[in-house]
């Protein structure tokens, strides 16, 4: 029995926010997500994002073999409660003799606790495909990569980006939008992986997250009006769902990097693997 610790984070509200819009939350889709890959696996969800939240502190952290931290729609340069109370609870985790994995705005906590930078990527908003996703010369060696091609796409959404690395670093990966896309941190006896881009996603989750931000698609210039935006989500839904759709799948340059749920959720295994196998 594998006992996992998720931290959603995202407040209150988004989680909301994204109930209305037809999704679940980050911290809900993570739970199926490891569920799909390890039947026997019990999962606890806590929110440091919210105000009065209860989080496990000291030996309570080391009771769980692993630690999942999900994306979120805050940006972690903002000073807001909601924020440094997430960088304090991964600073009290990295204390800890604990394995840490996180998605996007995951990795971007674990950085700024460490004491690097996350900041606006000069070039923009990487959304929906994250291109050509390059293995580095210690990526290639790194188990978080095992199975892995040394070059992918992978489904993505983030405006920020990793500029300075904390002591204790090593990338694993990077591309043109940015050079970190994984890393790995170790910080005395907690060792953290993670990933920019969000493999926890499928082209359905990113569809509704489509539909979610369309204004901010229009206004960023990813699509030219509200119909343009809802084609995109119903071709990525359709490629998803529909049994035969190489004229999409062709069309928007679908890999089976995103379309293969063993592709795409393979550094989550991996990182699965390494957690069963200290803890056996």
């Amino acid at each position: 029995m594998t006992n996992i610790l998720i931290v959603e984070g995202n407040t209150q509200d988004a989680r909301a926010l994204t109930a209305t819009s037809g999704g679940v939350t980050q911290g809900e889709l993570y739970h199926k997500t490891l569920l799909a890959l390890k039947a026997d696996i019990i999962c606890d969800t806590v929110y440091p994002a919210d105000e009065g939240a209860v989080l496990p502190t000291g030996l309570e952290l080391e009771g769980y073999d692993g630690i999942i931290w999900t994306g979120s729609a805050l940006n972690i340069y903002n000073t807001e409660p909601a924020i440094t109370r997430q960088i304090d609870f991964m600073k009290s985790c990295f204390a800890r003799k604990v394995k840490i994995f996180g998605s996007c705005w995951g990795l971007q906590v674990a950085v700024v606790a460490a004491g690097g930078q996350v900041a606006q990527n000069a070039k923009g908003r990487e959304i929906g495909i994250a291109r050509d996703i390059q293995l580095t010369a210690s990526g290639r060696q790194h188990p978080l990569y095992k199975n892995k091609s040394v070059s992918f796409d992978a489904v993505a959404i983030h405006l920020d980006h990793v500029v300075s690395l904390p002591e204790g670093t090593t990338i694993l990966s990077g591309n043109d939008m940015s050079r970190v896309q994984a890393l790995e941190i170790r910080q005395g006896s907690a060792i953290f992986w993670g990933v920019q881009y969000h493999p926890e996603f499928d082209l359905d989750y990113i569809a509704m997250l489509f539909d979610k931000y369309k204004t901010m698609m229009i206004e960023e210039g990813f699509c030219p009006d509200e119909a343009a935006v809802s084609q995109l989500a119903s071709d990525f839904r359709a490629a998803q769902n529909e049994a035969g759709r190489a004229d999409i799948i062709a069309h928007h340059n679908l890999a089976e990097d995103v379309l293969d749920p063993c592709c795409r959720l393979q550094e989550i295994s991996n990182w699965l693997d390494f957690v069963e196998q200290a803890a056996a």
